[in-house]
This record gives structure tokens, sequence and C-alpha cells, in this order.
């Protein structure tokens, strides 16, 4: 029952920071304009290799916010800054989300299997801190291996 609970809990939180994040008013080409990579010629090895370099870049990002996560956890931060953590978490990935789901299928799906749940608990109220650390490693340990493969 508690973990039904906390699954509910999970889902509802990932949703609202979901949901919160992709919401933009700019035009579709200010967008194209900030990722130049989307204006590349699919077709062109340098749009290749300048998606690669975005998507180890960003994944760069999402692991040096993991860190900061982890460190404000060992330093025993309030309830508030974990969850304030979390949301950047969520907002590096999902500068690259789509890029990775497009081009790494099976990675997108390994990376947010750890991923998301750690976002999610990491806006819960009642936070389980041992769960974070867990979560955050396994992410780390993903995105890790996955910029191996990137390179």
């Amino acid at each position: 029952m508690l973990n039904g609970f906390r699954v509910l809990t999970y889902g509802v939180v990932l949703c609202a920071i979901l949901s919160g994040c992709n919401i933009s008013a700019e035009p579709d080409e200010a967008q194209q304009e900030k990722s130049p990579v989307m204006n590349e010629n699919p077709d062109s090895n340098t749009g290749e290799t300048q998606n690669e370099e975005v998507i180890k870049k960003g994944v760069g990002d999402v692991i040096q916010s993991i860190k900061g996560l982890e460190s404000e956890i060992s330093t025993g931060a309030a309830s508030g800054k974990i969850q304030e953590m979390g949301i950047e978490i969520s907002s590096t990935w999902d500068s690259i989300e789509k890029q990775v789901e497009d081009e790494y299928p099976d990675w997108y799906e390994r990376i947010e299997k750890n991923l998301y749940p750690l976002i999610g608990e990491s806006g819960n109220p009642d936070k389980d801190l041992e769960e974070i650390k867990r979560l955050s490693e396994a992410t780390k340990e993903d995105l890790q291996l996955f910029l191996e493969e990137v390179k």
C-alpha cells in the first residue's frame, strides 16, 4: 500500500515537473535558433558530429547537476534545496532528452529508469535520502556508460 502511494506520488510530481518544464511561449523558429544543431542537414556528417557534441555536453551537465544534488544531501540541505536540485536535473536533461531518445532509444530508456524516479523522489515532501543516493549513483553510472558509447 505504501509503495503504491509512493509510486503514485512520484508520478504526480514527475508529471508536474515535466509539464512545467516543456511549456514555452516562443515560436518554433526562435527555439530552432537556440538549438543550431537542429537546423543542420541531418544527412551531413558535420550535423551528426555537432549533435554528438551537444549530447555529450548535455550529459556532462546532467552528471554535474546530480553531483550537486549529492553534495547538498551530504551537507544536510533543506528539503526545498533538494527539490530545487531535482528540478535543475530535470531541466538539464530536458535540453537533450529528445536527441537522446531519437538517436539512442535503448540508452534513453535505460537512463530514464533511474533518472525520473530520482527527480520524483527529490520532489517528494517525505524524501527518502537513501533512495535518492541510490538513484543518483545508478543514474550517474548509466550516464557515464552512455558517454563512453557516444565518444
